[in-house]
């Protein structure tokens, strides 16, 4: 009997404690099902997908959400529960959870659908260019308190263009005590606040800084003088030159415009401050944009040419790898030469200034007088100003520190002689024939855009090396292909700077 007892005996145990598995498992199985029950006000009748927007850069992401609503009139958020799909999937894919990831370099429309419990809602998601650079201008302000200014943010797509996104742009500034900023990018300054505060502006993946310098007394490196707006006529129609044709009535706004011609020593602190801003880049003597609508356009150009071969601006290291720009001794006064449009409009939007308007130039040199020249009686002489030739008060044989002649009536120093200087617009022989009569910009855009390397910029105001003749009011120079940098005509080309007014 001992064996088959013992036999039966564990037979019968295990038998029992299988029955007993099972009997908790169906338990536990039915607990389960009672609990998954929808519950009738539960069921599912609509479905929707929200997303903080429904747009996303190549090589972002945006996380999309779906919401049910119940027929008991409630919501619950379902999206990891969701079936996710999308169409046609060139520029990205919704992953499990409603992640949508977009393509790299890729652009275009994707519909994305969720499917919950009989429930579907489709969203187009657009799928935008991907930026690979940000820059914000002004870079460095100074501003005095209760003023404003308006920041622009340009990006640089993976695609190599281009494009104003100032709109699209998430402002912030901090620490906020002295100024505040809206969504447009307009910046204001307190009445009665001193301080430091930086702006910052992101755009996709992007951020870029700017540092404005609010000042209740302004201590303002550019002297200005406000020129009244109002009409004149530009152009002369008994030029022997047909571009300065015909003569026509032009209505500007009243701006400001710098007294004198930016300096060497001015233009190396914008070097300096852009250098370390990675604004620019310096190779083989050549001083490059890196960022903006001027990115990988050249400047200036540091070494001499054989017409022209000394060089005012040098690029030295001053310790193991360190670089910086200086002016050589003497030069510090004079005008800044040897750097091209793209040079002086860089220059001007880094501290929230622009280029005048070929316009608002000759309204300023003409004096409000309808000078034929803009010195301090509108003629021409070696006493009054600086051009090719030496004699009276002009000992210069080239360019004269600025400021070394009389002003003109505005209290503008050498607008006629010493360095030329560029203007906003650009070039067109026949544009006076189709100008606008208020405040023409010429006949590229209004915006601070590029020059095509094919376009002329214009000069005005004659030089220290060339005839007095070239020094009329009037007088439209130009130069063509503005990335040639071995240009002789760049060695005597500088500029000036110019705001509007409020």
């Amino acid at each position: 009997m001992g064996d088959n007892f013992w036999s039966y005996t564990v037979v019968f145990n295990v038998r029992w404690l299988l029955s007993r598995f099972m009997a908790v498992c169906a338990f536990a199985f039915l607990a389960g099902c009672r609990d998954n029950v929808v519950q009738p006000g539960k069921t599912p009748v609509a479905l929707e997908i929200t997303a903080p927007a429904f747009f996303v850069y190549s090589g972002g992401t945006l996380q999309l959400s779906a919401i049910a609503r119940f027929a008991d009139e409630t919501t619950g958020d379902v999206t990891r529960e969701a079936v996710w799909t999308n169409f046609p999937g060139h520029a990205g894919r919704v992953k499990e959870g409603g992640l949508f990831v977009a393509t790299l370099d890729s652009t275009g429309i994707e519909t994305v659908r969720a499917d919950y419990q009989g429930q579907t809602d489709s969203v187009d998601i657009e799928v935008t260019k991907g930026a690979r650079s940000l820059v914000i201008w002004p870079v460095s302000l100074t501003i005095a308190s209760g003023g404003k200014v308006q920041f622009a943010a340009i990006a640089e797509f993976h695609d190599a263009s281009m494009e104003y996104v100032t709109d699209k742009v998430s402002w912030s500034v901090s620490p906020g005590v002295a100024a505040t900023i809206d969504s447009s990018g307009l910046f204001r300054s307190k009445v009665g606040l001193n301080g430091l505060e930086i702006v910052t502006g992101m755009f996709q993946a992007l951020s870029a800084q700017s540092r404005v310098r609010v000042q209740e007394t302004l201590d303002n490196p550019f002297e200005m003088v406000t020129i009244p707006g109002g009409s004149f006529v530009m152009g002369d129609d008994d030029s022997e030159w047909p571009n300065e044709k015909p003569a026509h009535e032009v209505t500007i706004d009243a701006f400001e415009i710098g007294k004198y011609e930016v300096t060497n020593e001015q233009y190396v602190t914008y070097l300096n401050e852009a250098l370390v801003a990675g604004e620019i880049m310096v190779e083989s003597g050549i001083v490059t944009g890196r960022k903006g609508p001027f990115a990988w356009r050249t400047y200036l150009k540091l070494l001499g040419v054989p017409e022209f071969p000394d060089r005012f601006i040098e690029y030295v290291e001053v310790e193991p790898g360190a670089f910086v720009f200086r002016v050589k001794p003497g030069f510090e006064e004079y005008p800044v030469v040897r750097l091209n449009w793209y040079g002086a409009a860089a220059f001007c939007s880094f501290y929230g200034l622009r280029l005048p308007t070929e316009a608002e130039w000759e309204k300023a040199c003409r004096g409000g007088q309808h000078l034929e020249y803009g010195t301090q009686d509108g003629s021409i002489s070696h006493d009054l100003a600086n051009y090719a030739g030496v004699g009276g008060d002009d000992v210069f044989n080239g360019l004269a520190p600025a400021g070394s002649f009389p002003p003109n009536p505005y209290g503008l120093y050498d607008m006629s002689g010493n360095a030329a200087e560029y203007v906003f617009d650009q070039y067109d022989e026949n544009y006076y024939a189709n100008s606008s009569t208020e405040n023409p910009t010429g006949p590229g855009s209004a915006l601070l855009t590029e020059i095509s390397p094919t376009d002329r910029a214009v000069w005005r105001g004659g030089s220290g090396l060339i005839a007095g003749q070239f020094c009329r009011s009037a007088f439209r120079g130009y130069i063509e292909y503005m990335e040639n940098t071995s240009l002789w005509s760049t060695c005597f080309v500088g500029f000036r700077v110019a705001r509007s007014l409020p």
